[in-house]
């Protein structure tokens, strides 16, 4: 019985368990040989700690069975881990085969130099042993070709073309192609980890050693700091950070008062006040003040932690693209050799057949993708957008149709007070307020709360009442200076015989048509003002739909559980004309269903656990907010950790630019590459020349990835302010 378990299949895309890819992750590159073959197959992604493969199919072709079958077996005890030149220890064997290969190469230069006897068979077996040393890579990837594990690639045509050039008793022509080609190897493993090392300096939290607060040994009964390894902090513990210094975990302020950098977690370009109360982050910065927080989550649990594991994950992330270019390096290998054997054919000259090869080789166009989505990944991170691989990097930027949760993505999900009227001459709009909030001073309700933090912020004073009641349902009844105060809904007034007059009732139909909930202020018999709260839109929310329909996005959609006045307010806010209100989870995924079946590429944008179908359904799903759920961080293919809205198109800019990037990678590959061949089939090219001109066209493609790593997307500037409707003559007071 097969241990392979199906967790999920939808849209062309399969989640299934593989026993063996958790016992043994250094075999998990066996997985991506296993699929390659298969009709359909677009892309992968493998998470070793869980056993986890995530299939992309076309969606006709998807054939569970045969996914299940083809992953079945688990690979024999022997099997080792699938080579790459991207490790520590394979670094450290790029630079001793380029150390040697120079060295060797700058003797024979010398002796020639000095005209010294020339190479004795002796010295010429001993070259030719450093020349198999310095190709050992190659050879390697040759070997598993000829053994079926992979199919034939850059390195079968190194391999052959070393092979003739030993067989021709060329080895200063052969260490040198090689030693050319390792430079060329080395100088590409550089610029791929250049992203991953930009990203992990950015986000490491970078402090070893905290200040933990223990509790007692102080003759006042203060806590104790005392320095300790990171190590040792757990969840509940204390901890004291000071000014210029890392915050080093997730948790709750208790104590002091700071001014803290979150650019690294959340891409606010100024640091945020915190407080007794506010969350901060592991990785960010205090840049004045000081803080104790108490730990809630530490080490890989952080949010920097499992934004760098999300970042690592999305290196082995290979998108569609990325398939179409090795599929395009495997075709051109038989064509490579065609093209050898026709020039040997023709000219009868070994030399120039071997020059073929090395022109032939795509290595350069196989490096056209994967260099741009690595760099544009690491772009994407350092703006704190978290793409969790290259095949979402290339689905947003193809999308036709984005979709927009409401509470928590447009809106800020809190009740926000947005309006204040006064009713009469004796109160003013600020005294009105802060009548509110004394009433609401001891309500737990989010209303109350909204009214009070309100106040606060506006730097007034709130009475204090002298007793107060909760009316279920209703609001609030308090005693302040002997005089009776009503804070709640018009039915609380009428149950106290405080009627409604024509005036208010008219702003109370203006105020709930623009979405707004209503609280009546009532002084002993008389109605002295009116607060709208609701769920205020996020800045800038208007400017970020003007730019999706300037990036090509034909359909905007807000998709909303709330009431329908509510959500054609929001609506109407942002010139969003396609609204779905009363949405279930249901209700959402159908409208993904239609319009898929419409034929739009369709992003689903998103923060609450209700919204997870949806994000999974959708061609790209992306989790909205710093308190997205975990559900819609797990299931969505980009999250945005801020909350900043200005993410969303700009990762659908960086997507379309870096697109643009692998096309001109793709033009200088192929460019290079024909005039090469024309060159070295004319026989105007020797080999290595023909090794020069393969690494430059190579590096070119690098160097032009490299360029996405600073890309600043080209978008309209957004205003700052909190977007509500205009304001309604001198009555209402923002």
């Amino acid at each position: 019985m097969s241990g392979v378990v199906v967790r999920s299949v939808a849209a062309g895309r399969a989640r299934l368990t593989v026993p063996w890819v958790w016992a043994r992750p250094g075999s998990a590159g066996l997985v991506d040989e296993r699929l390659t073959g298969i009709r359909g197959f677009r892309a992968l992604r493998i998470f070793p700690r869980t056993g986890s493969v995530v299939i992309w199919m076309v969606p006709d072709l998807l054939d569970v069975d045969r996914l299940v079958g083809a992953l079945e077996e688990a690979p024999p005890a022997s099997t080792p881990a699938k080579p790459t030149r991207s490790t520590p220890d394979s670094s450290t064997g790029e630079l001793a085969r380029l150390v040697v290969g120079g060295a060797v190469l700058a003797f024979v230069a010398l002796r020639r130099l000095l005209r010294r006897p020339r190479i004795t068979a002796g010295s010429s077996g001993l070259l030719g042993a450093i020349t198999l040393f310095t190709g050992l890579p190659f050879f390697r990837g040759a070997l598993r070709s000829l053994r079926g594990r992979s199919h034939p690639g850059t390195d079968t045509l190194v391999t052959a073309a070393t092979v003739i050039s030993l067989v021709l008793r060329e080895n200063v022509v052969a260490l040198t192609v090689l030693w050319l080609l390792n430079i060329g190897e080395f100088l590409q493993t550089l610029t791929l980890r250049r992203t991953r090392r930009a990203i992990e300096e950015l986000l490491t939290i970078g402090e070893e050693r905290v200040w933990l607060v223990r509790e007692g040994g102080a003759e006042d009964g203060a806590g104790v700091e005392v320095e300790v390894a990171l190590e040792e902090v757990v969840p509940g513990d204390v901890v004291a950070v000071y000014k210029h210094h890392r915050i080093p975990v997730d948790g709750t302020v208790v104590g002091g008062e700071a001014l803290v950098d979150q650019a690294a977690i959340t891409g606010e370009a100024l640091p945020v006040y915190a407080r007794a109360g506010a969350e901060v982050y592991a990785g960010t910065i205090v840049t004045s003040g000081s803080l104790t927080i108490r730990a809630a989550s530490v080490g890989a649990d952080t949010t920097v932690g499992r934004i760098i594991s999300r970042v690592e994950e999305a290196q082995s992330d290979r998108a569609p693209i990325q398939t179409v270019a090795t599929r395009f390096t495997q075709r051109f290998v038989p064509v490579s050799f065609a093209l050898a054997a026709l020039t040997y054919a023709i000219t009868r000259d070994a030399r120039r057949a071997m020059t073929m090869l090395l022109i032939a080789c795509p290595c350069a166009a196989g490096l056209a993708t994967p260099t741009a989505i690595s760099a544009a990944i690491g772009n994407g991170a350092r703006r704190g957008t978290l793409i969790k691989g290259g095949t979402h990097l290339e689905g947003i930027g193809r999308v036709t149709a984005v979709v927009f949760d409401k509470t928590g993505t447009l809106t800020f999900g809190r009740p926000l007070v947005t309006s204040v009227v006064t009713l009469t001459d004796r109160f003013t709009a600020n005294e009105v307020l802060s009548l509110a909030a004394s009433g609401e001073l001891h309500a737990r309700h989010p209303l109350a709360q909204a009214i009070v933090a309100h106040t606060e912020e506006q730097h007034l004073r709130a009475p204090i009442h002298q007793a107060c009641e909760v009316v279920l349902g209703m609001g609030m009844r308090a005693e302040l200076d002997g005089t009776r105060l009503l804070v709640g809904s018009p039915a609380l007034l009428r149950q106290h015989g405080v009627q409604l007059m024509e005036e208010a009732q008219g702003w109370t139909e203006q105020l709930r048509s623009g979405g707004e909930t209503v609280i009546c202020i009532a002084h002993d018999d008389d109605l002295i003002g009116l607060l709208g709260v609701s769920d205020a839109v996020r800045s800038g929310a208007d400017t970020v739909v003007r730019q999706l329909r300037d990036l090509g996005v034909s359909r905007v959609v807000l998709l909303t559980g709330d009431a329908p006045e509510t959500a054609h307010a929001v609506a109407d806010t942002l010139g969003i004309t396609e609204v779905h209100a009363h949405a279930l989870p249901e209700g959402k995924l159908q409208l993904i269903r239609d319009l898929q079946t419409e034929g739009h590429t369709v992003a689903m944008v998103g923060d609450g656990t209700n919204d997870a179908p949806a994000l999974a359904l959708s061609d790209v799903g992306i989790s909205m907010g710093a308190h997205s759920s975990h559900v819609a961080l797990e299931t969505a293919d980009i999250a945005l950790p801020g909350d900043d809205l200005r993410q969303v198109p700009a990762v659908v800019e960086l997507s379309r630019h870096t697109l643009r990037v692998v096309r001109q990678n793709y033009g200088l590959a192929i460019g290079v590459n024909l005039l090469g061949l024309i060159a070295g089939a004319g026989g105007s090219m020797n080999p290595v020349l023909a090794a020069l001109l393969h690494n430059t066209s190579s590096i070119a493609v690098v160097g032009n990835s490299a360029r996405l790593v600073n890309h600043t997307p080209h978008l309209p500037p957004i205003a700052d302010d909190i977007l509500m409707a205009a304001p309604l003559e001198d009555h209402r007071v923002r």
